[in-house]
């Protein structure tokens, strides 16, 4: 019931900011709907309070048999216990009945018997019998000789109590304000201050937080009606605990049905399940648990942050980001394998934002001038073959080869042209930036640059077949193009020909293809030109190798799984080893991206032209001998990985030691990578003469940034990488692996690092019998967590013959530290970081193709 405020005589007047008290409170009551106005006087408010006691106290108070005769009471509650707590002599007697107090509740008891000095024995109204220490003792009730059933019948009469009461009697009581006692209250109420009156009335001012304060001192209760105003905000505070009581539950309701839908209806649109909450009256409440499970550790905002703790605590859940996620999968609102440490980092499976496809809409329905049209070569009747695994959609680069005048061979690298639509700083080269690089996971790539541009006008085109299997004609497309001749050992003789350029793609194959067709040799292979392409690289490595660069024979694990079953129960999820070396076509095109990257750096520290130049110093490697007797291909490359120092980006010319160059520039994989979108920038700003759009402290600054950006995106694609293996592991845990040792990890722990020769995949183990590097073991799961990625192998035996199964024990992937280095992927850099492959930290070759 509401109360509404009248100024006048005496009542509450105001003015300026300070309260004026005129007289008693006058007060007229607003009813709720149905009932009649209350008049204003203190014998109008008794009359109404007696009408709506009527409404209950016929029902539930007189129906109940005659209570026992009231016997004089024979103390006060503060006449329980002296100072020092002993009990007073008779303040307590078996047949009274008492309230005490536990856990800030009161609860109504008998008292049966004492049970030494100052403990009794009582029975609750639950029927419980126990005893209690007399000090908890908050209420004497008068009478005597009650029984158990007295206590049920008065807990249940004072639960049937309509706490509306407590309005009317407060509007009766502040036309005197004092401190009223307990029996005062009852007569007000009742007009009767009998035990059960006054039990009732007790449990209406316990449960009443609006209308009267509480004291309890001595051992005797008092209450004081409220101001006016204290009713007021109470009454808001009410109705506000009230309304967000309602909420919760209704929350609760909303967010059970929804899991048992998604349970029942299997996967469905997590954006359309996220759009239904989010127009719901529940938003506010999902939006926190998002945010909450979301956020990287520390970024939550606080206010979010409390929302969703509250809503765990209302689904019985602990207050933790992951636990949030889990519950997002349960009502839909996250797929089941929904990659938690990309989302976190602010990055999504899912498109860009409409802003920037709407740009990009715009970008390839009306292209912009072209900035280089007056000088850009036509090369259309070149034949280009691009190499790419089967599921590339970005193809930044692709490969000719001509002849000079003289008959020697001209090595050509066509490359990517997006600067030829975008201007530094515009909406799509800021996101780019920020973006840094594209990311590739087990179930396809996040571009730098909207699908529609990074697999269109981006790209690289090739051709494409009528249904009658008959070639059409081949796309036009924008390249940059760089033009190399070679010396007879195999160094960079000359570089021909840089700029901008129009090709067409002939041809478009795969690595595996490219490989078959290679395997056939010289004179039996379908395409020729990729044939001579392939010796070009084979010399081009045996030159570096002269210099000192260094190789790392180490075979990556591919993990795949289709984008739709990453709301499976159990996906379809494959894992396969991949190894660059034992690639003729990996090779080929890791040898001609590394040739085109030293001739523009060699152009580049020719003319003294700030350009991102990566390089990297020379690492500490192990004595001659000791290699020498490692095995060779993937022991001999963990070995020499252990030693990698990390590469740097400068805007001046620095040596690459282990490409064994003295300049070098990325440069051949613009859609993917934004360090390459810079040299293209500066390169083409400088062949037409105009001033460089990028300094060189704006190179710094914009390297270092995405450097940053980068290693926290490696993370975050070695954790979905660690996750996916994981699951292969767990959907395997019956097989039994060959794992190859590379070598001792940490020796005096016993660790060994092995890879699983089948997948790809590394992992450190526990050996607790001597292995050499190259040895075999049989491995099997001991223990896995997909949702962290954990995974732990034991030795199960010596592969290569009988062994003791108990002499080794497992060891979590976890225990795999990352050394110091980089991956510089197909282009032919080995420097990479001893990465935690036993967690499946490792890219695919088009992953990691750089």
């Amino acid at each position: 019931m509401s109360v509404a405020f009248k100024a006048g005589c005496g009542a509450l007047s105001r003015g300026h900011g300070h309260r004026h008290r005129t007289g008693r409170p006058s007060l007229e009551l607003q009813p709720p709907t149905n009932t009649a106005s209350l008049v204003p006087s203190p014998t109008g408010q008794q009359q109404r309070l007696h009408q709506k006691r009527a409404g209950w106290w016929p029902r539930n108070v007189n129906q109940h048999q005659a209570f026992p005769p009231h016997q004089p009471w024979r103390g006060r509650c503060q006449a329980v216990k002296a100072a020092d707590g002993a009990l007073q002599p008779g303040a307590l007697q078996p047949g009274l009945l008492i309230s005490y107090k536990k856990d800030d509740k009161h609860i109504l008891a008998l008292v049966e018997a004492p049970d030494g000095k100052k403990n009794w024995w009582i029975v609750d109204q639950r029927g419980r019998r126990f005893s209690l220490p007399a000090r908890t003792v908050s209420l004497v009730l008068p009478g005597g000789n009650y029984q158990p059933a007295d206590v049920q019948r008065f807990a249940e009469a004072a639960a049937a109590a309509d706490l509306s009461l407590m309005e009317i009697a407060w509007a009766v009581a502040a036309e005197d304000v004092r401190s009223y006692s307990l029996q005062e209250m009852a007569k007000l109420l009742f007009d009767d201050a009998a035990a059960l009156p006054q039990y009732i009335t007790f449990s209406m001012l316990l449960h009443d937080s609006i209308y009267f304060k509480q004291v309890f001192k001595g051992g005797v209760w008092s209450f004081e009606p409220r101001d006016a105003d204290a009713v007021q905000a109470a009454q808001v505070a009410a109705a506000a605990e009230a309304a967000a009581a309602a909420e919760r539950a209704a929350f609760l309701e909303a967010w059970n049905a929804a899991r048992a839908a998604a349970t029942k209806e299997g996967p469905s649109s997590t954006t359309a399940v996220q759009q239904a909450w989010k127009s719901g009256p529940h938003a506010e409440r999902v939006a926190s648990l998002m945010e909450f499970a979301l956020s990287q550790p520390g970024k939550c905002a606080e206010s979010a942050a409390s929302l969703a703790r509250d809503t765990l605590g209302l689904l019985r859940r602990r207050p933790e980001p992951d636990v949030a996620a889990s519950l997002l999968v349960e009502a839909g609102l996250l797929r089941r394998h929904e990659p938690l440490p990309l989302l976190r980092l602010g990055r999504s499976i899912a498109d860009f934002d409409p802003s920037l496809i709407a740009a990009a809409e715009v970008l390839r329905s009306a292209p912009p001038p072209d900035p280089d049209a007056s000088t850009r070569m036509d090369l259309t009747h070149l034949t280009v073959y691009t190499v790419d695994d089967a599921s590339t959609t970005e193809v930044d680069d692709g490969l000719s080869i001509t002849t000079d005048e003289a008959g020697a061979p001209l090595l050509w690298v066509h490359v990517a042209d997006p600067t030829r639509w975008l201007t530094p700083g515009d909406m799509l080269d800021a996101e780019a930036r920020s973006r840094s690089r594209s990311l590739y996971f087990p179930w396809g790539a996040v571009p730098m640059f909207p699908r529609s541009l990074a697999e269109g006008p981006f790209s690289l085109g090739s051709s494409s077949s009528s249904e009658d299997g008959q070639q059409q004609q081949q796309q036009e497309c924008c390249a940059f193009s760089v033009c190399a001749s070679l010396n007879d050992d195999g160094s960079l003789a000359q570089l021909v020909s840089l700029g901008p350029s129009t090709i067409r793609v002939q041809h478009r194959l795969t690595y595996d293809e490219v490989d078959a067709d290679l395997g056939l040799g010289p004179g039996m292979c379908q395409h020729e030109q990729l044939q001579a392409l392939y010796e070009a690289a084979r010399l081009r490595r045996a030159w570096r190798v002269s210099r000192g660069c260094i190789d790392i024979d180490l075979p990556e694990a591919q993990l795949k799984v289709e984008q739709a079953q990453l709301d499976a129960l159990r996906p379809a999820v494959s894992c396969t080893k991949l190894s660059q070396w034992e690639s003729a076509a990996r090779l080929m095109v890791a040898e001609m991206m590394i040739l085109a990257g030293e001739a523009v750096g060699s152009l580049g520290a020719a003319q003294q032209l700030p350009l991102p130049y990566r390089g990297q110093e020379a690492p500490q490697l192990p004595p001659q001998e000791a290699l020498d007797a490692l095995p060779e291909g993937p022991c001999k490359g963990y070995a020499l990985r252990r030693c990698m120092t990390r590469s740097v980006i400068e805007p001046s010319p620095v040596r690459h030691a282990s490409l064994a160059l003295d300049a070098y520039v990325q440069f051949t994989s613009p859609i993917r990578r934004y360090s390459d979108i810079l040299a293209h920038f500066n390169l083409k700003a400088h062949l037409r003469g105009e001033a460089l759009p990028f300094s060189a402290a704006a190179i710094s600054a914009i390297t270092a940034a995405a450097g940053e950006s980068a290693r926290e995106l490696g993370r975050a694609e070695g954790e979905v990488t660690k996750y996916w293996a994981a699951e292969y592991l767990r959907q395997h845990r019956e097989q039994s692996w060959v794992g190859c040792v590379l070598g001792w990890f940490r020796p005096e722990m016993q660790l060994a690092a092995v890879t699983l020769e089948e997948l790809g995949l590394e992992s450190i183990v526990k050996v607790e019998f001597p292995v050499l590097p190259g040895d075999r073991l049989l491995l099997r799961l001991a223990d896995v967590d997909v949702s962290s990625g954990y995974y732990r192998l034991y030795v199960e035996d010596r592969a290569a013959g009988p062994g003791d199964s108990s002499a080794a024990e497992g060891f979590s992937s976890d225990d795999l530290e990352a050394q110091e280095g980089e991956q510089e992927g197909s282009e032919g850099a080995t420097n990479s970081s001893d990465k935690a492959a036993s967690a499946g930290l490792c890219h695919s070759f088009q992953c990691a193709k750089t």
